[in-house]
Protein backbone atom coordinates (compact mmCIF):
# COMPACT_ATOMS: atom_id res chain seq x y z
CA UNK A 1 0.00 0.00 0.00
CA UNK A 2 3.06 2.10 0.75
CA UNK A 3 4.02 2.24 -2.36
CA UNK A 4 0.85 3.39 -4.05
CA UNK A 5 1.53 6.62 -2.40
CA UNK A 6 2.22 9.97 -4.55
CA UNK A 7 5.69 10.84 -2.67
CA UNK A 8 5.08 14.22 -4.82
CA UNK A 9 2.56 14.73 -2.90
CA UNK A 10 3.50 16.70 0.04
CA UNK A 11 6.23 18.65 -1.75
CA UNK A 12 3.54 19.89 -4.18
CA UNK A 13 1.16 21.25 -1.36
CA UNK A 14 4.40 23.02 0.21
CA UNK A 15 5.21 24.65 -3.15
CA UNK A 16 1.64 25.70 -3.92
CA UNK A 17 1.44 29.75 -3.88
CA UNK A 18 -0.93 30.95 -1.86
CA UNK A 19 -3.35 34.13 -2.75
CA UNK A 20 -3.58 36.61 -0.24
CA UNK A 21 -5.54 39.56 -2.17
CA UNK A 22 -3.92 43.08 -1.59
CA UNK A 23 -6.11 46.39 -0.97
CA UNK A 24 -5.23 49.97 -1.00
CA UNK A 25 -7.10 52.64 1.03
CA UNK A 26 -10.15 53.71 -0.25
CA UNK A 27 -11.51 57.38 0.72
CA UNK A 28 -15.53 56.79 -0.51
CA UNK A 29 -17.71 57.04 2.13
CA UNK A 30 -19.34 59.37 4.22
CA UNK A 31 -17.37 61.97 6.84
CA UNK A 32 -18.09 63.97 9.37
CA UNK A 33 -15.50 66.32 11.62
CA UNK A 34 -14.48 69.58 13.61
CA UNK A 35 -11.72 72.24 12.48
CA UNK A 36 -10.02 74.98 13.69
CA UNK A 37 -8.30 77.86 12.26
CA UNK A 38 -7.71 81.86 11.88
CA UNK A 39 -9.12 84.18 9.31
CA UNK A 40 -7.87 87.68 7.78
CA UNK A 41 -9.42 89.59 5.19
CA UNK A 42 -10.19 93.32 3.97
CA UNK A 43 -12.89 95.85 3.95
CA UNK A 44 -13.65 99.19 2.37
CA UNK A 45 -16.22 100.88 3.00
CA UNK A 46 -17.15 104.21 0.16
CA UNK A 47 -20.00 106.85 0.01
CA UNK A 48 -21.76 109.33 -1.78
CA UNK A 49 -20.03 113.01 -1.25
CA UNK A 50 -20.57 113.96 2.00
CA UNK A 51 -20.76 110.25 3.83
CA UNK A 52 -17.48 110.79 5.79
CA UNK A 53 -17.75 114.50 5.36
CA UNK A 54 -14.75 114.65 2.70
CA UNK A 55 -12.76 111.63 3.80
CA UNK A 56 -13.92 109.61 1.00
CA UNK A 57 -13.71 105.99 2.22
CA UNK A 58 -11.92 103.90 4.88
CA UNK A 59 -10.34 100.71 4.90
CA UNK A 60 -9.87 97.74 7.64
CA UNK A 61 -8.59 94.28 7.94
CA UNK A 62 -10.59 92.35 10.00
CA UNK A 63 -8.79 89.15 11.64
CA UNK A 64 -9.46 86.50 14.28
CA UNK A 65 -9.94 82.99 15.17
CA UNK A 66 -12.55 80.83 13.57
CA UNK A 67 -14.41 77.13 14.45
CA UNK A 68 -16.38 74.59 13.60
CA UNK A 69 -17.68 71.31 11.92
CA UNK A 70 -17.63 69.81 8.70
CA UNK A 71 -19.35 66.99 6.37
CA UNK A 72 -19.19 65.51 3.57
CA UNK A 73 -19.12 62.08 1.14
CA UNK A 74 -16.47 61.57 -1.21
CA UNK A 75 -16.73 58.90 -4.29
CA UNK A 76 -13.21 57.31 -5.32
CA UNK A 77 -12.44 56.26 -8.82
CA UNK A 78 -8.57 55.16 -9.32
CA UNK A 79 -6.82 57.82 -7.85
CA UNK A 80 -9.74 60.36 -8.73
CA UNK A 81 -11.60 61.13 -5.78
CA UNK A 82 -14.96 63.80 -6.32
CA UNK A 83 -16.88 64.76 -3.15
CA UNK A 84 -19.71 67.93 -1.95
CA UNK A 85 -18.70 69.33 1.39
CA UNK A 86 -20.65 71.59 3.95
CA UNK A 87 -19.20 73.84 6.61
CA UNK A 88 -20.52 75.50 9.56
CA UNK A 89 -18.98 77.72 11.91
CA UNK A 90 -17.87 80.94 13.66
CA UNK A 91 -15.19 83.59 12.73
CA UNK A 92 -14.38 86.01 15.57
CA UNK A 93 -12.63 88.28 12.90
CA UNK A 94 -13.13 92.17 13.77
CA UNK A 95 -11.34 95.80 13.20
CA UNK A 96 -12.18 99.19 13.09
CA UNK A 97 -10.78 102.41 12.62
CA UNK A 98 -11.23 105.77 13.59
CA UNK A 99 -10.02 109.27 12.52
CA UNK A 100 -10.47 112.95 12.84
CA UNK A 101 -12.96 113.49 10.49
CA UNK A 102 -14.72 109.26 9.80
CA UNK A 103 -15.01 105.94 11.38
CA UNK A 104 -15.36 102.09 10.16
CA UNK A 105 -15.97 98.90 11.90
CA UNK A 106 -16.31 95.46 10.56
CA UNK A 107 -16.95 92.06 12.22
CA UNK A 108 -17.62 88.93 11.19
CA UNK A 109 -19.85 85.94 13.10
CA UNK A 110 -21.33 82.86 11.73
CA UNK A 111 -20.38 81.58 8.09
CA UNK A 112 -21.10 78.20 6.18
CA UNK A 113 -19.90 76.88 3.10
CA UNK A 114 -21.68 74.50 0.41
CA UNK A 115 -18.55 73.70 -1.99
CA UNK A 116 -17.65 69.99 -4.10
CA UNK A 117 -14.20 69.13 -4.07
CA UNK A 118 -12.27 67.49 -7.02
CA UNK A 119 -8.65 65.57 -5.38
CA UNK A 120 -6.08 63.45 -5.90
CA UNK A 121 -5.37 60.39 -3.66
CA UNK A 122 -2.23 58.74 -2.82
CA UNK A 123 -2.95 56.06 -1.03
CA UNK A 124 -3.39 57.64 2.65
CA UNK A 125 -2.73 60.84 0.82
CA UNK A 126 -5.70 63.23 -0.47
CA UNK A 127 -4.94 66.49 -2.05
CA UNK A 128 -7.95 68.73 -3.34
CA UNK A 129 -8.81 71.56 -4.35
CA UNK A 130 -12.52 72.77 -3.48
CA UNK A 131 -15.36 75.57 -4.52
CA UNK A 132 -18.97 76.70 -4.20
CA UNK A 133 -20.96 79.19 -2.17
CA UNK A 134 -20.66 80.75 1.18
CA UNK A 135 -22.62 82.95 3.19
CA UNK A 136 -21.48 84.63 6.58
CA UNK A 137 -23.14 87.46 9.17
CA UNK A 138 -21.28 90.59 8.65
CA UNK A 139 -21.24 93.90 10.24
CA UNK A 140 -20.46 96.81 8.39
CA UNK A 141 -20.73 100.39 10.27
CA UNK A 142 -19.39 103.82 8.85
CA UNK A 143 -19.51 107.26 9.12
CA UNK A 144 -18.54 111.15 10.43
CA UNK A 145 -17.01 112.01 13.20
CA UNK A 146 -17.90 115.21 14.94
CA UNK A 147 -17.48 117.35 17.53
CA UNK A 148 -14.59 114.18 18.75
CA UNK A 149 -17.49 111.40 18.60
CA UNK A 150 -19.62 109.44 15.84
CA UNK A 151 -22.18 111.45 14.22
CA UNK A 152 -25.19 109.52 14.40
CA UNK A 153 -26.88 111.38 11.64
CA UNK A 154 -24.15 110.52 9.31
CA UNK A 155 -23.62 106.99 10.70
CA UNK A 156 -24.65 103.86 8.37
CA UNK A 157 -24.78 100.24 10.31
CA UNK A 158 -25.97 97.33 8.31
CA UNK A 159 -26.10 94.09 9.73
CA UNK A 160 -26.72 91.24 7.38
CA UNK A 161 -26.63 87.51 6.32
CA UNK A 162 -23.68 88.05 2.57
CA UNK A 163 -24.33 85.30 0.25
CA UNK A 164 -20.97 84.94 -1.75
CA UNK A 165 -18.62 82.56 -3.19
CA UNK A 166 -15.51 80.48 -2.02
CA UNK A 167 -12.48 78.64 -3.42
CA UNK A 168 -9.52 76.93 -1.88
CA UNK A 169 -7.52 73.70 -1.19
CA UNK A 170 -6.19 71.44 0.98
CA UNK A 171 -4.50 68.29 2.23
CA UNK A 172 -5.63 65.30 4.37
CA UNK A 173 -3.89 62.76 5.70
CA UNK A 174 -5.59 59.11 6.75
CA UNK A 175 -3.53 58.04 10.03
CA UNK A 176 -6.11 55.23 10.75
CA UNK A 177 -8.97 53.39 9.04
CA UNK A 178 -11.39 55.92 9.82
CA UNK A 179 -9.75 58.74 11.11
CA UNK A 180 -7.54 61.54 9.30
CA UNK A 181 -6.39 65.14 9.62
CA UNK A 182 -6.51 68.07 6.97
CA UNK A 183 -4.73 71.15 6.61
CA UNK A 184 -7.12 73.50 4.30
CA UNK A 185 -7.09 77.15 2.85
CA UNK A 186 -10.05 79.21 1.69
CA UNK A 187 -11.04 82.71 0.21
CA UNK A 188 -14.46 83.91 0.47
CA UNK A 189 -15.42 86.85 -1.46
CA UNK A 190 -18.93 88.64 -0.57
CA UNK A 191 -18.78 91.56 -3.19
CA UNK A 192 -20.39 94.58 -2.41
CA UNK A 193 -23.19 95.96 -0.30
CA UNK A 194 -24.45 98.76 0.14
CA UNK A 195 -26.29 100.96 3.39
CA UNK A 196 -27.51 104.29 4.19
CA UNK A 197 -27.97 106.45 6.93
CA UNK A 198 -30.45 109.19 8.63
CA UNK A 199 -28.76 111.90 5.89
CA UNK A 200 -29.87 109.88 3.59
CA UNK A 201 -26.06 109.36 1.72
CA UNK A 202 -25.28 106.31 0.50
CA UNK A 203 -22.92 103.89 1.17
CA UNK A 204 -21.05 100.89 -0.17
CA UNK A 205 -18.97 97.82 1.74
CA UNK A 206 -16.84 95.36 0.11
CA UNK A 207 -15.76 92.63 2.17
CA UNK A 208 -13.52 89.47 1.66
CA UNK A 209 -11.65 86.89 3.85
CA UNK A 210 -9.14 84.20 3.73
CA UNK A 211 -9.26 81.22 5.98
CA UNK A 212 -6.32 78.96 7.27
CA UNK A 213 -7.37 75.75 9.20
CA UNK A 214 -6.54 72.56 10.93
CA UNK A 215 -9.02 69.53 11.14
CA UNK A 216 -9.99 66.10 11.74
CA UNK A 217 -12.60 63.92 10.10
CA UNK A 218 -14.05 60.39 10.97
CA UNK A 219 -15.41 58.44 8.25
CA UNK A 220 -18.74 55.97 9.25
CA UNK A 221 -17.31 52.84 7.06
CA UNK A 222 -13.85 51.70 6.43
CA UNK A 223 -14.01 51.02 2.68
CA UNK A 224 -11.22 49.24 1.03
CA UNK A 225 -11.26 48.33 -2.71
CA UNK A 226 -8.66 45.40 -4.14
CA UNK A 227 -5.68 46.07 -6.34
CA UNK A 228 -6.28 45.51 -9.77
Amino acid sequence: MAADLDWRSDRSMKDEAVYVPRYRFSWTGFYIGGNLGYGWGSTSSSGTAGAFDGAGGLSVHPSGWTGGLQTGYNWQYDKLVVGVEADLGFLDASEKKLTSAAYIDTSYGGYATLTGRLGFADDRWLFYTKGGLAVASIENQAGAIAGGGIDVTDLTDSDETRLGWTVGLGAEYAFQPNWSMKIEYLYMDFGKDNSGNIDGDTFRHENDIHTFKVGVNYRLQSVRDPLR
